[in-house]
């Protein structure tokens, strides 16, 4: 099998940024993803990956080194892109500091076996995985809230000083599970029901109303194509297509890389400024990607409309993008 590769180089000591560098190999499928990098050392002395805790990304996805090319290829297909668990970690190509991890178990040391020691480090693909960090490099990870969960759903007796230990600045109100792993792990209930179950703090972080634009939709009257983009929030089951009927009427979709992203919307009570710039995230990327009009569920769109302003306020721009309920929109 060919096997198209993106790889990501940095050394902390001698590189000013990173870089990538583009190899090809001939390898079997059945092998396992980490037999390649022994291939990438070998054609560059430069790359260096670690002995132990051995995860990576591939193409966005945290993975360890045993899932096989096959699988590799089936999901993503044969050019695919290698980088660190966390590229802002970085220290040596894929070798990350990885000192914040042990930091966070130290949160909840005190409240932990070892055998809940030997659980959290099974966690941790699953910390460096966390979305939160693209937003927050403070955050505690999500791996640590997954522990706490373990401690208190299995009747831990210090319930209350856990669930006070996690409610720490950057930790459980800044948190919204996105899976990011290869291979999929959902936590989002896990995560709402921490939330539920801890004395949650209001109103962190608001962000001003005051000078902040209300929506308004765009004339595309004089479009001869308008570009249509769906987002689906976290849900990865439902499949949005444009009837022919549109397509008939020059309506054309196009793709955005976060269209399964979080857009914040979970965490606008906690923490508003968090959410917003989430929200910021997903419609700044569906504009710069061509699209006129955004289409989602009912939620996502008096979410987005209703904080338009804010949302502006916090990116610094304007995204001038007409939002449109799914259900509700005209050719639906």
């Amino acid at each position: 099998m060919k096997l198209h590769t993106r790889v990501f180089f940095f050394n902390s000591k001698t590189d000013y940024l990173p870089y990538y560098k583009n190899f090809d190999f001939g390898i079997d499928e059945n092998s396992q993803i980490k037999s390649i990098l022994p291939l990438i050392k070998e054609q560059n002395r430069n790359f260096n990956y670690p002995e132990q805790n051995l995860y990576f990304r591939v193409n966005g996805l945290v993975t360890n080194g045993e899932v096989s090319i096959k699988e590799i290829v089936a999901k993503l297909g044969d050019e695919i892109t290698i980088e660190p668990v966390s590229t802002y970690r970085s220290k040596d190509s894929l070798i990350i500091n990885d000192d914040d991890f042990y930091e966070s178990f130290k949160i909840l040391e005190p409240y932990c076996s070892e055998d809940d020691r030997e659980y959290y480090q099974g966690l941790y693909g699953l910390h460096y995985a966390s979305a939160t960090f693209e937003y927050n490099k403070q955050y505690i990870g999500d791996a640590i809230l997954i522990l706490a969960s373990r401690l208190i759903f299995n009747k831990h007796s210090k319930k209350d000083e856990i669930l006070e230990a996690i409610s720490c600045d950057n930790g459980l109100w800044d948190a919204e599970y996105e899976d990011n792993m290869f291979i999929p792990t959902d936590y989002y209930d896990t995560f709402n029901l921490l939330k539920n179950i801890a004395k949650a703090k209001k109103d962190i972080n608001r962000v001003s109303s005051l000078f902040t634009r209300k929506y308004k939709a765009q004339d595309l009257s004089s479009s001869e194509a308008i570009d249509v983009a769906f987002y689906y929030g976290l849900n990865n089951s439902e499949i949005y297509q444009l009837p022919q009927s549109a397509i008939d009427k020059a309506y054309k979709e196009i793709e955005f890389s976060h269209s399964n992203k979080s857009c914040g919307i979970d965490l606008l009570k906690t923490n508003e400024e968090l959410a917003l710039r989430k929200a910021a995230r997903v419609l700044a990327d569906a504009y710069d990607s061509g699209a006129e009009i955004l289409l989602a569920d009912k939620k996502y769109i008096d979410y987005f409309k209703s904080n338009i302003g804010k949302i502006g306020k916090v990116a610094n721009r304007e995204i001038l993008i007409n939002l449109e309920d799914i259900d509700n929109f005209e050719f639906v």
